[in-house]
């Protein structure tokens, strides 16, 4: 699954988590902002061919979990040399953290990292 399938199916997974909703932001033009109810935030670039960017806080997922997922590491020290997407820092939440952009390529990959950043719902 790859392009708009893929991007369609990670939106679903994000609005249908019941613990996750659109950023009181809102979403930009290349960015898909949500919060999780513990005010951690997720990304969605929604305009990738071959897979997806999912953007999250460094701080919010442990990383060992997720190493096989094909990911970029982006100091907040230096986003003025690495440039993550900007339209990210509308969310206050993406502002001065350092973040992890996970490649999606697999429907299961973006699960995974949904799960970890919100857990799985329904109070686990």
């Amino acid at each position: 699954m790859t392009g708009a399938k893929l991007r369609d199916a990670i939106r679903a997974l994000l609005e249908s988590h019941p613990a996750i909703r659109v950023s009181p932001a809102g979403h930009a033009a290349h960015a898909l902002r949500y919060l999780t109810d513990r005010a951690a935030p997720l990304a969605l670039e929604p305009d990738r061919k071959t897979f997806q960017n999912l953007w999250v806080r460094a701080d919010c997922v442990d990383l060992s979990r997720l190493r096989d997922v094909r990911h970029e590491s982006y100091d907040h020290r230096s986003f003025d040399v690495s440039k993550p997407n900007h339209n990210l820092f509308g969310e206050a939440t993406f502002k001065e953290a350092d973040l992890l952009r996970f490649k999606i390529d697999r429907l299961w990959d973006a699960a995974r990292v949904i799960a970890e950043v919100a857990g799985f719902g329904g109070g686990r």
